[in-house]
C-alpha cells in the first residue's frame, strides 16, 4: 500500500468516527424525533427572539489613510442608539431604544448615585465619552496582548530588550496580577498556557459589552417600559422610558435644570407647573424659591412671630416637664430658661420695631 492510498484511509477512518461520535451525541439529546431542535429557553422576558446588537470588535477593516492601512482603523463604539422624542402629555424627555436581547443597562442603585451626587442629569455626553474611551482603551489593549503573543513566536527576537520591552509592559501588569493571584498555575491544557487566551477574551468581552451599554438618566434604568410601536409603517419592539422620572419626585430636581427651565424654556417649566402642580416638587430655581422665600417674611411680620411663639411654648414645655430633680441645678435651669424666655421676646418685639 502506497503512502497515498494510506493517507487516505486514515482520513476516511476520521470522517466516519467523527461521524459516529456527533450522531449517538445527536441520539441523547433526543435526535432523530426531535424535529424542532434542541430547546433552549422559553421564559418570554428573557427576551429570546429578539434581534442582536452585533457591533464587531475589533472594527471590519476599512483604511481611509496610509496610518489604518499599516495599523488599522481607530476603534469606534457603535453603541445603542437612543431616539428622544417630547410630548405634550408625557414630557419633553422621552426617549426610547430598540429592544435587544443584549442590551445592558447600570443598576439602579448605581444609576441613582451618578445622577444624583456627579449632577448628571440629562446630559450624557461625558459618560458617553468615558464609555466610548474605555471601549477605545480595550481594544488597543487587546492589540497589545496579540502582539505579544505573537513576539514568543519568533525565536531571534528577545522580546525583553528594547524597543520590544515597552510593548511587553504595557500588558505585563495584568499578568503579574494573576500570577500573584496563582491563577496562572491552574490555567494550562497539556502544558500549554491558556492566560493568554483567556485575558485576550476577557479584554474582548469588556469592549463588546460597552458597545451594549445604554445611560437611561434622567430615568432609572427599572423605568423602561417594553412594548412595542408602529415605527415607519413596521412593528417594531423597543423599550420606551416617558414621564416624570421617578428620581425627580424622590429627589429635588438639579438646580441647573430648573434655572434653564426657567430662564431659556419657558414652555418646560410651563408644562411642569401645570402637570405636576399638585405634587410637592420645587420647579423654580433655588434663586426665586430664595426671593420668594425672604419676601415673604420681610413683609410678613406675623409669620415671624408666629414661629417665635411656636418656638415659646416649645421651650415652656422643655422648662415644666424636662427640668432636673436636683435643686441646685433646678435654680440655675429656671435662670437661663428665663434668660432665654426674655430674649426671645425680646427679639420678636424688635422685629417689630
Amino acid at each position: 500500500m502506497s503512502l497515498e492510498s494510506l493517507g487516505i484511509n486514515l482520513r476516511i477512518k476520521l470522517v466516519l468516527a467523527t461521524s459516529w461520535i456527533i450522531e449517538n451525541i445527536a441520539k441523547l439529546l433526543g435526535y432523530p424525533n426531535n424535529s424542532q431542535g434542541m430547546q433552549i429557553g422559553t421564559n418570554i422576558d428573557s427576551g429570546y427572539g429578539l434581534p442582536l446588537h452585533k457591533p464587531q470588535v475589533p472594527p471590519a477593516p476599512d483604511p481611509n489613510n496610509i496610518f489604518e492601512a499599516v495599523f488599522g482603523n481607530v476603534p469606534q463604539s457603535s453603541a445603542i442608539e437612543k431616539f428622544y422624542y417630547a410630548s405634550e402629555t408625557e414630557g419633553y424627555y422621552n426617549f426610547f431604544i430598540e429592544r435587544y436581547r443584549n442590551v445592558i443597562f447600570l443598576p439602579d442603585w448605581l444609576s441613582r448615585i451618578i445622577q444624583v451626587n456627579f449632577d448628571v442629569c440629562v446630559d450624557t455626553s461625558s459618560l458617553e465619552l468615558i464609555r466610548d474611551t474605555l471601549f477605545s482603551l480595550s481594544v488597543y489593549f487587546m492589540f497589545f496582548l496579540q502582539f505579544r503573543t505573537m513576539l514568543y513566536y519568533f525565536v531571534t527576537i528577545n522580546p525583553y530588550y528594547r524597543p520590544w520591552s515597552y510593548i511587553i509592559s504595557l500588558s505585563d501588569w495584568i499578568y503579574d496580577i494573576l500570577f500573584h493571584l496563582g491563577i496562572t498555575r491552574r490555567l494550562t491544557f497539556f502544558g500549554f498556557p491558556l492566560l493568554s487566551l483567556m485575558v485576550n477574551a476577557g479584554a474582548g468581552i469588556i469592549a463588546d459589552a460597552l458597545n451594549h451599554l445604554v445611560f437611561t438618566m434622567p430615568y432609572l434604568p427599572s423605568e423602561g417600559k417594553p412594548i412595542t410601536w408602529n415605527i415607519a409603517g413596521a412593528p417594531k419592539d423597543i423599550i420606551v422610558f416617558r414621564d416624570l422620572p421617578r428620581l425627580w419626585y424622590d429627589e429635588p430636581i438639579p438646580d441647573k435644570l430648573r434655572e434653564f427651565w426657567y430662564t431659556e424654556r419657558p414652555d418646560i417649566y410651563k408644562f411642569m407647573k401645570t402637570q405636576y402642580h399638585h405634587l410637592d416638587m420645587d420647579i423654580l430655581p433655588d434663586r426665586i424659591l430664595k426671593q420668594i422665600y425672604e419676601s415673604q417674611y420681610s413683609h410678613h411680620p406675623i409669620k415671624a412671630f408666629t414661629e417665635n411663639t411656636d418656638k415659646l411654648k416649645a421651650l415652656s414645655t422643655y422648662m415644666f416637664y424636662d427640668l432636673p430633680s436636683g435643686s441646685h441645678d433646678l435654680s440655675h435651669q429656671l435662670i437661663d430658661q428665663s434668660n432665654l424666655f426674655v430674649s426671645s421676646i425680646v427679639d420678636t418685639m424688635g422685629n417689630f420695631i
